[in-house]
């Protein structure tokens, strides 16, 4: 059981490490403040899981740099190619695409994020993880136990409500695209008997209601997860469509800002 609560306080420990690594990397290039990761805590499992089989992993060859180093890009790099596998099995849409990048194996890793999670392995290894194993060994064990107690609720909660969050996206987008044939074709048929105009109004407000619902929701996934995407091209289509959307109204929100500034001014 002592084991285990350590296990769960290395996870934790660098799943927060990697929220804020992530953030801050992502922020960098994106010249703002961007806010990155599946959850809703300042966590990112995957970082957790990934730390996790590092150090096992690498356990046997820490007094070759250069193995770890091997070691850890394999093992992160097929965390990650995994974790995409799953996530677009379980909800149709693929959270990270590399497909621009180039060494690049199916869009799910690619060669500059394996390099650069190679070299955090390193550090991880040979700088961090030794003071974490002494704080977390030193650490009285009531609070220790009460701890991994208390982040596996925590962290179990977060998952529970960030999958039903992400199910209720994919089922929007389903609805969305089912309704939008529907109502086309019933437009169209309006148009073409050339009656019931407030019927045709209705439809289209309709659409359109449904539309912002699905524009709402998919803006808070892409500020998460801007390269989100799906393998089915009608589905990768609507998702563009939906980035384009959210792009086209945020420069508009932007210039109107400027304009009001400038008049103030």
């Amino acid at each position: 059981m002592r084991v285990f609560d350590t296990l769960i306080w290395y996870f934790f420990i660098y799943a927060i490490i990697g929220y804020v690594i992530e953030v801050i990397y992502c922020s960098f290039g994106e010249r703002r403040l961007v806010n990155r990761g599946f959850l809703h805590g300042p966590w990112l499992p995957i970082y957790g899981i990934g730390a996790l089989l590092i150090i096992i992993t690498a356990a046997p060859f820490t007094r070759s740099p250069l193995a770890v180093f091997v070691v850890t890009v394999i093992v992160t790099s097929a965390l990650e190619y995994l974790g995409s596998v799953i996530l677009e099995q379980v909800f149709s849409i693929k959270l990270w695409d590399y497909s621009t990048y180039p060494l690049n194996i199916n869009g799910r890793v690619c060669a500059k994020n394996s390099l650069l999670f190679g070299l955090l392995g390193l550090g991880v290894i040979y700088g961090l993880h030794p003071y974490i194993e002494q704080a977390v060994a030193s650490s009285p064990s009531a609070v220790r136990s009460g701890g991994a107690i208390a982040i596996a609720i925590i962290i179990a909660e977060d998952t529970t409500i960030s999958v039903i969050r992400l199910i209720n996206f994919t089922k929007l987008l389903e609805r969305y695209q089912a309704q939008k044939i529907e109502i086309e074709a019933r437009l169209r048929e309006l148009t073409h008997l050339r009656e019931n105009h407030t019927l045709k109004q209705w439809l289209a407000k309709e659409k359109h209601e449904l539309h912002e619902q699905l524009v709402m929701a998919a803006e808070r996934l892409f500020l998460k997860f801007p390269s989100a995407t799906a393998r089915s091209s009608e589905r990768k289509g609507l998702l563009q469509s939906l980035k384009d959307t959210i792009a086209t109204r945020k420069k508009e929100k932007d210039s109107d800002a400027n304009e009001r500034t400038e008049e103030k001014l």
